[in-house]
């Protein structure tokens, strides 16, 4: 119900800004319960440009507890990272012989907010003093997830939000959102002998959340829009598929591909001729069929 409503804050009632695309799906650690990855590009108009739009929207500081008790509460329980390093350095998150946090934390503090470092903004974390205590060990604002005061305020969850900008990391973050299920591996043996096959047998893990969840026929991702790949190429350089033996067959049949069906469309279509190489899917759709000639690129309207 929570993630059906932020959805639709997001992508309808555009409380981040208009929203012009989105995905996500939905993940399972282990024993834990279903979490979404969501990743949202926001029209032109709305991209949060500089640090003051940054600021707006997104916050990595502890609130005032007498000014905003209930967003304090809300930051306590859910968007405080750790205790980790040496306080704790059994955690998930610490690496390297127990000496680092692969999440970073607890950062820097920081003034003021720099819009882009290596792909991400460095969020302001002022040393105000502020702090809370958890498991005996006193956090500030270094050890504060980045999240929206407006969405953790409706829903008092952890919903950590950030801001992208540069390609590098939208290649990271879509490889991550569509990294597949989760696994697990379990051997036993009576003498410990290495298999290097058995080592690399990647077996499937569903937890009961994940199960009932998909009992339940919920969605596992979403997309807003249909990703097509149109080729571009040079005269005679299309891509041509043929059958081991069959090469010749492939040689002498007619040429096609989608960019060649295009400028057949622009020849016996005047309609087409207004819209780009691009816009084409809007309108019309390609398809192939088998008869006369095999892969036939035919373009129907």
């Amino acid at each position: 119900m929570k993630l059906k409503e932020l959805k639709d804050d997001i992508t309808k009632r555009n409380v981040l800004g208009k929203s012009a695309a989105h995905v996500y799906v939905i993940e399972f650690q282990k024993r834990g319960l279903p979490h979404c990855h969501m990743l949202i590009n926001l029209r032109y108009e709305d991209k949060l440009q500089d640090s003051n739009d940054i600021d707006s929207l997104i916050s990595a500081e502890i609130p005032d507890i007498d000014q905003e008790p209930r967003l304090y509460n809300v930051v306590k329980s859910c968007m405080l990272h750790g205790p980790c390093g040496k306080n704790n350095p059994h955690l998930p998150c610490m690496q390297n012989d127990k000496n680092e946090c692969s999440k970073g934390f607890p950062k820097q503090f920081c003034p003021e907010t720099i819009a882009d470092v290596n792909g991400y903004p460095l969020y302001r974390r002022r040393n105000d003093n502020r702090s809370i205590t958890v498991k005996g060990v006193e956090l500030d604002n270094r050890s504060v997830v980045p999240y929206c005061p407006w969405l953790s305020l409706k829903y008092n969850a952890h919903i950590n939000i950030e801001v992208c900008s540069s390609l590098k990391s939208v290649k990271y973050l879509y490889k991550y959102v569509y990294k597949g299920h989760d696994c697990a591996k379990v051997v036993i043996r009576e003498k410990l002998e290495y298999d290097e096959i058995t080592t690399h047998l990647n077996t499937r893990y569903v937890s009961a959340p994940e199960a009932l969840w998909r009992l339940f026929e919920n969605r596992m991702h979403e997309q807003s829009h249909t990703i097509i790949r149109l080729p571009v190429h040079l005269q005679d350089f299309q891509n041509v598929y043929f059958e081991s033996g069959r090469e010749e067959e492939a040689v002498d049949r007619d040429p096609n591909s989608q960019l060649l069906a295009w400028f057949e469309l622009n020849q016996h279509n005047e309609d087409a001729r207004k819209y780009f190489y691009s816009e084409i899917p809007q309108y019309f759709v390609y398809t192939k069929k088998s008869g006369g000639q095999e892969n036939e690129v035919v373009i129907l309207l």
